[in-house]
């Protein structure tokens, strides 16, 4: 069986929410086991055990949270070539896919190799500590289906 984990980092929950509506996506297949954790619960070494990879956090002053960009520094010495990834954020106002971007450019700097789904998912929060804006959840979901299908 294929397996998966998200690695995310939220403030106020909403990015925790899209991790999990992910993972759900990805699980719909049925044959992909997916784990959902905080940055500071597993242990970069870890990562190379999955068959794919998404990391996601809030933008936070036009780039990702600094816990992610952290975490992203420690992982950067784990070999991922090959593997699945993938990348999402969450955003107020304006700022759809800021935090994005840079987490994207980030990953394929850092590691060499892993094969990047998409420009990734971006979802709106309404307000700063939330909740998700309509139908947020439901097209986190299909960005797991889309990653489940790539494995």
């Amino acid at each position: 069986m294929k397996s998966a984990i998200i690695i995310y980092e939220s403030l106020y929950g909403n990015t925790k929410k899209v991790a999990d509506a992910i993972a759900e996506g990805i699980r719909q297949r049925g044959d992909v086991e997916c784990r959902v954790v905080k940055t500071g619960e597993i242990h970069t070494d870890e990562i190379c055990d999955y068959d794919a990879i998404i990391f996601g956090c809030p933008n936070h002053n036009q780039a990702p949270a600094l816990n992610m960009s952290r975490f992203l520094e420690r992982a950067a010495i784990v070999h991922v070539k090959g593997k699945v990834g993938g990348v999402f954020d969450t955003y107020t106002g304006g700022n759809k896919g800021v935090a994005l971007g840079k987490l994207g450019q980030i990953i394929k700097e850092k590691f060499e190799g892993i094969d990047l789904v998409g420009a990734g998912f971006s979802a709106k929060v309404d307000g700063r500590k939330g909740p998700l804006a309509e139908g947020e959840e439901d097209k986190a979901r299909e960005f797991g289906i889309m990653i489940a299908t790539r494995l």
